[in-house]
């Protein structure tokens, strides 16, 4: 019986250990599946209306296993409103309506209910993973004078990075209005989660999208 037990005991703890080392690798490949996936469905109306159009920052957590597999499960409800590039990181997400746990596994999420692409100070939070490469990741390589391109995929926004600091959480002044000016405010976490790191930029310049356009051009 003992041996039987410290068999069990052994199985579970390979098990546990397995699922352990891999399990950030598997978190990035799902995440990664779920924002090609969605940048492909454009649907504002559908958007706006589901369960996890939430803009409470409160609540947003850090990204788990159990949350990535929890969005697997519901992503045929989550919908793209536009898309966001920022080339020179290699960074592109679709862009979701609310900020809930869902809509941040898949893509960059709209701070403020009422926001307009080109309008005010167009805030867009997403998590880092510290990879480098997913979600917003690639923003730990970005710097001032790099642009930033948004579009609902009818004109495309392109905004040149002018501001690079770290706040604390609670100092969610950083996306409200600044006067006239036309802004991009990207929120991310530093590197261990304890603060925010921003990334904004000013509006250049407004065009009209086309599918060619090589910086929303899927990989």
């Amino acid at each position: 019986m003992m041996r039987k037990l410290s068999l069990v005991l052994g199985i579970l703890l390979l098990f546990t250990g397995l699922v352990l080392t891999f399990q950030k690798p598997i978190m990035v490949l799902l995440v990664d599946n779920m924002s090609k996936e969605t940048i492909q469905k454009t649907n504002i109306e559908k958007a706006k209306t589901t369960p996890q159009a939430t803009f409470d920052f409160a609540k947003v957590e850090n990204i788990r296993l159990q949350d990535v597999l929890n969005a697997q499960t519901k992503k045929k409800d989550v919908h793209a409103i536009g898309a966001i590039s920022v080339p020179d990181v290699h960074m592109q997400l679709p862009i979701v309506y609310g900020i809930s746990n869902i809509n941040l596994t898949v893509g960059a999420g709209t701070m403020k209910q009422d926001q307009v692409m080109g309008q005010g100070n167009y805030s867009l939070a997403g998590h880092n993973m510290n990879n480098g490469k997913t979600l917003f990741s690639p923003l730990t390589k970005a710097q001032e004078g790099m642009k930033v391109y948004i579009t609902d995929f009818r004109n495309i926004y392109e905004y040149q990075i002018s501001d690079m600091f770290i706040v604390k959480p609670t100092q969610v002044e950083v996306i409200q209005d600044q006067g006239d000016e036309k802004l991009i405010t990207l929120v991310t976490c530093n590197y261990n989660g304890e603060k925010r790191m921003i990334i904004r930029g000013k509006l250049i310049k407004k065009e009209t999208y086309t599918d060619d356009t090589s910086y929303f051009k899927l990989k």
